[in-house]
């Protein structure tokens, strides 16, 4: 059986699961899940596909304020919605920043 939208993997890293309190935070909204080159956030509000927005990311004690682009965005439990962002023009030195803090939560390969 497979889930509605499942396909081929388009993703160019895998996604970490965040909790609250996580390596990676996100000011101003729930972030579900990250990864150097995208995140998945809660939102209470859709947001317009193809469309840029700004955003605080949390890492580790450090703030970054970054561009990310709308891939998707799909209604959730309690009116909230679910929003895929990527990444733009996010500089070689953050996106090593936030693989750095994923590091010790990624699932190991060989488990």
């Amino acid at each position: 059986m497979s889930l509605p939208g499942a396909g081929i993997e388009r993703r160019r890293a895998a996604r970490i699961p965040m909790a609250p309190g996580g390596p990676v935070g996100l000011v101003g909204a729930r972030l579900l899940n990250v990864s150097p080159v995208g995140m998945l956030i809660e939102s209470p509000v859709a947001m317009q596909l193809e469309a840029i927005h700004r955003f605080r990311l949390v890492i580790g004690k450090d703030h970054a304020d970054v561009e990310a682009r709308v891939a998707a965005c799909f209604p959730g439990a309690r009116h909230r919605h679910q929003v895929g962002l990527e990444f733009v023009g996010l500089a070689d030195e953050l996106r090593v920043r936030i693989s750095e803090a994923l590091k010790p939560v990624r699932p190991r390969s060989d488990a």
